[in-house]
């Protein structure tokens, strides 16, 4: 009885194997649909639609990126059957069997290499034939009896001769170099040919089930880490009697390794990197560690930039293979493009090695990387000419003496260096760029600003947008915003095709027209031109973001500016740079300037005149700011006699006037001090 079972065991066995193996594998062709972009990584989702009979199928999908997170990979459930199981896996074996292309390709290289040992051959003939007429030469010079007509013709002879073979010579130099730059085409084609060929990538094998013949609508999608965005924005102002128009713009990045074409795109401020789990408290004694405690590890993602070039001629090599690695383990790859250029982006910190191989050329190996956040490294790399690619030619990375990405003090940072550095979060930037400006949030403060709106905020929205009686226009570029509990999503509804190659690519998202408060300021003791700045005071209810902004007053480009929200608090001020048609002067007044010396003590009378003009056609708003000394000794004292109802700090010494001037006219204003000193302190009082 137990020998019947067991054989009934094992025949069941064969049965549900043989079932499985019976099952076909269908490889599916899918297409990039939609792609949410987060400011660090997306999350691809692919469609594809496949006729399936009844039963059950694996379906697979390949040649996705590499670097695709499995734990991120997401299929959704179908009509008429389930998923029964998803499998990632990486194509490690590499095809090494070559294709017909570059089978052919080779074939032509080797031809042209027989070609150029024939040159080489017909040189050395050339070379002979060369030397000989010269040795010819030396023993009729030294041979006597022959006539004046029998050297002139033997001159004529070895002339002609000599020139046919330089000719000649230099014809099969000429063919030589063609045949060398033949040969350099060729490697380029064997190279793109080989870098998809040995490039890892991802498989996603998906075993389902259907009950019925019937078209499948397959939707997947997963997370990879080397994309993001970064917003940015556009102030623009027409006239102080106009509103301020804001355009909503986004950089968007990523190289996958797979091109986005025509996809639609959403952006989001969303993290899918964080933990969404809440932490726990730990017991904690003052005796011991602090349970909180932990290393200082540099945290966030940089990026790798670089050049591959040739050793000799310092000539671009497209289509060469890079990969990253880390602890022998390779992270990424990507080829150089047409101008030997290569990115990486997004990198987590930490220290690489970057692998680069090129046919015809010795592979290269340059280690100990080093990453920082929100920092480009740049890795040039030159490769010598070699028809051996078995060994790598290790070599340590060296820091440049001087950093391309140095942003310290003291340092210059121009617009195109802003336009491509690695930091795409608000933090990385704002300490480094100037130009808006917002009250500083207080250190023990708890009101909650995200994403532009407050924790104590009521008030409705459409789009984004604060619905209220005073704003005159909002238009929008038809995308819509979604705010969802813990992030904000803006949907572009124009499909878009953004290239994997890490540069930026601008994306509008909206524009927004609403009435600000403009205000000049004027210090003219210490600057004569007026600023102009545009105050927004109900900002929370526009869902800015932090990012890099471009200011425009009346169609001129004034300068670049960097919003961060986090150090916002009631209002956000924009400065839209000099006015012209202000014009602030400050004189000393004469008339009541005046210094005499009492006994052992000189008393001095400072009085200053400011006059303001206004040459616009409109009235204007003024903050006139200046000063009078404070003294901290007994022996010296100051009285300040007339401020022209300014508003006084007597701490700092500061006179502040609003003013409101109006169009055409000029406004007058004036201080005037008293200073008290002996006469041995030789004090400037002015």
């Amino acid at each position: 009885m137990i020998k019947h079972k067991a054989i009934f065991s094992l025949f069941i066995s064969l049965f549900l194997v043989q079932g499985v193996f019976a099952i076909d594998t269908t490889n599916v062709k899918s297409k990039i649909t939609d792609v949410t972009v987060f400011f660090s990584g997306a999350q691809i989702t692919r469609n594809s639609e496949i006729k399936l009979a009844k039963g059950k199928h694996f379906l697979l999908i390949k040649n996705l990126p590499q670097e695709l997170n499995p734990q991120s990979i997401q299929v959704k459930q179908f009509d008429f059957g389930k998923i029964l199981s998803v499998k990632h896996s990486l194509n490690t074996e590499n095809d090494s069997k070559k294709s017909i292309d570059e089978l052919n390709l080779e074939k032509k290289i080797k031809d042209i290499e027989f070609k150029m040992k024939e040159i080489n051959n017909k040189l050395s003939v050339y070379t002979l034939e060369e030397q000989l007429l010269n040795d010819n030469r030396e023993i009729i010079k030294k041979s006597n009896g022959s006539t004046l007509t029998e050297l002139k013709e033997t001159a004529d002879y070895f002339r002609i001769k000599l020139n046919e073979i330089k000719l000649a010579k230099l014809n099969l130099y000429k063919e030589f170099e063609n045949h060398k730059e033949s040969i350099q085409e060729t490697n380029v084609k064997i190279n793109e040919l080989l870098s998809q060929r040995k490039k890892t990538y991802s498989h996603i094998l998906i075993a389902i089930e259907v009950v019925k013949e019937t078209s499948v609508k397959l939707n997947v999608s997963y997370f990879i880490p080397s994309a993001g965005w970064e917003p940015l924005y556009d102030f623009r102002v027409d006239d102080i009697n106009k509103p301020l128009s804001i355009t909503y713009n986004a950089n968007v990045f990523h190289s996958s390794g797979e091109d986005w074409e025509n996809v639609n795109i959403t952006l989001s401020n969303n993290n899918p990197t964080l933990s969404g789990e809440k932490p726990d408290l730990i017991a904690w004694y003052l005796d011991r560690n602090n349970p909180y405690e932990k290393p200082i590890v540099q945290k966030g993602a940089g990026t790798i930039k670089g050049k591959i070039t040739d050793l000799e001629n310092d000539e671009p090599l497209p289509f060469a293979n890079v990969l990253l690695m880390k602890r022998n383990e390779q992270i990424t790859g990507t080829m150089s493009d047409m101008d030997g250029k290569y990115t990486f982006t997004q990198i987590p910190t930490g220290s690489y090695t970057i692998q680069t191989s090129y046919v015809g050329y010795v592979p290269k190996s340059i280690t100990n990387i080093l990453v920082n956040a929100d920092k480009i490294t740049f890795v040039d790399v030159k490769m010598e000419g070699s028809v051996s690619l078995n060994a790598f030619e290790v070599v340590d990375y060296e820091v440049p003496l001087i950093s391309k990405d140095q942003t310290s003090s003291g340092g210059t940072v121009t617009r195109e260096d802003i336009a491509t550095m690695p930091g795409r979060s608000a933090a990385s930037l704002a300490s480094s760029v100037g130009g808006v400006n917002g009250d500083v949030f207080e250190t023990f403060g708890y009101n909650q600003n995200i994403r532009g709106s407050r924790s104590y905020s009521n008030d409705t929205y459409v789009d984004g947008i604060k619905m209220k009686k005073n704003t005159e226009t909002t238009d929008f570029i038809t995308n819509t915003l979604k705010e969802t509990a813990t992030n904000i999503e803006y949907k572009i509804e124009i499909p878009y095709s953004i290239p994997s190659d890490g540069e930026n690519y601008s994306l509008k998202i909206k524009e927004v027209t609403l009435p600000v408060e403009y205000l000049y300021n004027a210090i003219p003791k210490l600057e004569k031109d007026v600023f102009l700045s545009a105050i927004i005071s109900d900002w929370t209810s526009l869902n800015l973001l932090s990012g890099k902004s471009s200011i425009y007053y009346q169609g001129t480009f004034t300068g670049e500016s960097f919003i961060d929200i986090n150090s916002v608090k009631d209002s956000l001020t924009i400065s839209l740079g000099r006015d012209n048609n202000i014009i602030v002067t400050r004189e000393g007044n004469k008339l009541l300037n005046d210094k005499k010396i009492i006994g052992n003590n000189v008393k001095e009378n400072i009085a200053w005149d400011i006059v303001i003009k206004n040459n616009k056609n409109t009235p204007i708003n003024i903050v006139v700011e200046d000063q009078y000394p404070l003294s901290e000794r007994k022996t010296i004292e100051v009285i300040l006699l007339n401020s022209s109802n300014a508003k006084v700090d007597s701490k700092k010494g500061f006179l502040t006037w609003n003013l409101k001037v109006e169009s055409n006219t000029k406004t007058n204003i004036g201080f005037n001090y008293e200073v008290k000193y002996p006469k041995y302190s030789n004090l400037k009082v002015d």
